[in-house]
């Protein structure tokens, strides 16, 4: 007989991190610092079941799956700017994909980071422009 008990319903990224097998926290909570002290400002959020943060627009995120975790750029040509530094990374068109326990390199997310958010701000600046 199948489990009729829903899952909870994940509203915070604390309870995203907390709800996900302890293999993964450490860096899923790696990730949460280091996008919060480079973007203090983004807001946090669940959005299609992960850890996003938005800053003027969808900025980054997280998440945790089977087999891995993933670090995401929300962005389908960030990561081009950085294809020579992720050579032997698993990646996808936005995101790094890490092995459970695997090191993240940290100095590489910072910089993707710190592009994403300048990216986000020039694209705010250029529409409020194009509204004068």
């Amino acid at each position: 007989m199948e489990n009729t008990t829903p899952k909870p319903v994940i509203k915070t990224v604390d309870e995203y991190i907390a709800s996900q097998p302890e293999v993964y926290r450490k860096s899923l909570e790696q990730l949460r610092r280091l996008i919060r002290t480079l973007a203090p400002e983004a807001k946090e959020s669940i959005s299609y079941g992960i850890a996003c943060y938005s800053y003027h627009y969808m900025f980054v995120g997280f998440s945790a799956h089977k087999n891995h975790f993933s670090f995401t750029s929300m962005s389908s040509t960030m990561l081009k700017k950085f294809e020579n530094e992720l050579e032997g990374f698993d990646t996808s068109m936005g995101g790094i994909r890490f092995k459970p326990g695997q090191e993240i390199p940290v100095e590489l997310i910072t910089r993707i980071i710190l592009e994403r958010k300048a990216e986000n701000e020039l694209r705010s600046i250029m529409k409020k422009k194009k509204k004068l």
